[in-house]
């Protein structure tokens, strides 16, 4: 009778989580398919333009394209091209990418559960958990909405971690699978170092500590264990391989040993509870935040307990998931001690791996009885918290929304503009407005209208774009005085058309753009 009534239990646990999981991937689509122009910003326009730039020029890395920090092989950009190819709509084809992006990675974190050996319920916890724990938008950005500029390195981090958890429990490895991470770490290090920061150096750690530990122990490392070691090492060599080619994007930085503290504990450390987001939203958001927060700490504290206490025999007693634990927790952890002890500029995004933390090491414990109905309230409570903090404003809201740009583009489109310049922070997101019926090009300055050699192509500056044409100049109030520099000389030719709040739209018959006379 009592394993009936808990057999009746899970199944009821995993029908309200498959719910869960659901509804929170619908509202994910919902505001990707629906509501793409929310939060829209050039950085984000920069990657639903890099989608279409694709297409147009028939190239996986277009030769007109400037790239930023990272190059597209495999990221949302890639697949928004298919999709724009079909649709001629920037703003739905990202969406649709993005869509496909979040399916990718929930389907990689259920195979990562699957190898694991963490049972249907846990399994549906770590999804749910995934999607409902980001309470930030930055985070969202960066995976599932927008943009899902880190979407792909997720996808492959779990699906990494799930061939990692395999050889560990079954104690041999597969090696097509395997040879697909290596192709993975390959095409990730062509697209930049983000790989090899959040998957692989803390990979390769955990392996070296499971190496160390067996040492410690007195226990004799069999060939399954020198393979795994081999191929974590191989993984990183590959994607460190990957992103010395000319096309990869290569991060310049030097060492900051002696501000590297100061940097860790003023900068570093509340951005990562900014990505987190336990410095925004209600004050019962934050305990559960918080809760959720101590639970994987407590966890990882745990393991780590348990291996300094290691005997002969003891390390293999060690399960997959809890050595998977302590791969996942390295990742921010070693990220954030990469940014402090270097001069890399600290940003939220680096530590987005924080968020699948928790989500473990909650799943982790959630095995213990006693723990498992607070942290069913917990999940409960923020689920329904997040859902009315993040996602009913967006559904609220007018699409897309009635902000200046869009008047500026309208003001542009009425008076036949197809063609106009502005600073980057404007320029690429006005073109996404108006789905490329008016292109705002980006400069880099306004006195010299010069390329923007950043997330921008060289298709929209003179002399690919004629120099005889009607262009139209958009110039914020805080850009004037450096505009009127481009003016002196150019005043017989150039007039203000009007001002919409801070845009003064300035006129012309020629294309000054990329020092044209």
């Amino acid at each position: 009778m009592r394993m009936e009534k808990t057999g009746r239990k899970e199944r009821f646990l995993i029908a309200g989580l498959a719910v869960g999981i659901i509804m929170f991937f619908v509202m994910i689509c919902a505001v990707n398919l629906f509501h793409y122009n929310y939060r829209m910003n050039s950085d984000i326009a920069s990657e639903a333009l890099l989608g279409k730039e694709i297409w147009e020029r028939g190239q996986l890395l277009p030769d007109t394209w400037y790239s930023s920090t990272e190059a597209r092989v495999i990221s949302t950009p890639n697949l928004a091209a298919l999709f724009y190819g079909m649709t001629k709509d920037m703003a739905l084809s990202m969406g649709l990418s993005c869509c496909c992006m979040t399916a990718l990675i929930l389907f990689s974190i259920l195979f990562f559960c699957r190898q694991a050996g963490i049972g249907p319920g846990r399994s549906l916890l770590m999804v749910f958990l995934s999607l409902a724990l980001p309470a930030d938008f930055n985070f969202l950005e960066l995976v599932y909405l927008f943009a899902g500029y880190y979407g792909i390195q997720t996808a492959v981090f779990f699906f990494t971690l799930g061939v990692y958890a395999d050889a560990l429990k079954t104690r041999k490895i597969k090696y097509v699978r395997a040879g697909i991470s290596i192709l993975f770490a390959l095409l990730l290090g062509f697209q930049g170092a983000r790989g090899i920061l959040v998957i692989y150096i803390p990979l390769l750690a955990v392996e070296f500590l499971r190496g160390l530990c067996s040492l410690c122990g007195k226990q004799k490392k069999s060939k399954t264990d020198m393979l795994i070691g081999a191929w974590t090492a191989l993984l990183l060599a590959v994607s460190f391989w990957g992103n010395s080619f000319s096309f990869s994007v290569e991060q310049e930085f030097s060492r900051n040993i002696r501000n590297g503290f100061h940097k860790l504990i003023i900068t570093v450390i509340p951005d990562m509870l900014n990505i987190v987001g336990l410095w925004d939203g209600m004050t019962v958001g934050k305990i559960c935040l918080g809760v959720f927060a101590a639970c994987a700490v407590i966890r990882m504290l745990i393991i780590l307990w348990h291996l300094l206490k290691v005997t002969a025999g003891a390390v293999w007693g060690v399960k997959p998931e809890e050595w998977i634990c302590l791969v996942i927790g390295a990742s921010p952890i070693i990220t954030a001690f990469a940014v402090a002890f270097t001069t890399i500029e600290s940003a939220e995004r680096y530590y987005f791996m924080l968020i699948y933390a928790m989500a473990f090491g909650t799943v982790l414990l959630s095995q213990r009885e006693g723990c498992r109905w607070g942290l069913g309230i917990l999940t409960a409570t923020l689920a329904v918290l997040h859902i009315y903090q993040v996602y009913c404003p967006v559904f609220c809201a007018k699409e897309p929304p009635e902000t200046k740009s869009l008047q500026v583009v309208r003001f542009l489109e009425e008076n036949n503009y197809s063609m106009a310049y502005a600073t980057f922070e404007n320029a690429n997101s006005m073109t996404l407005i108006s789905n490329g019926r008016v292109q705002v090009a980006p400069v880099a300055s306004t006195a010299r209208m010069d390329i923007c050699k950043w997330l921008s192509s060289s298709e929209w500056y003179v002399p690919v774009q004629p120099y005889h044409s009607m262009t139209a100049y958009v110039i914020t109030e805080n850009e004037m005085e450096e505009f009127r520099q481009f003016l002196k000389e150019k005043e017989e030719t150039v007039s203000k058309a009007g001002q919409i709040g801070k845009f003064n739209i300035y006129v012309s018959e020629y294309n000054y753009s990329n020092g044209a006379p």
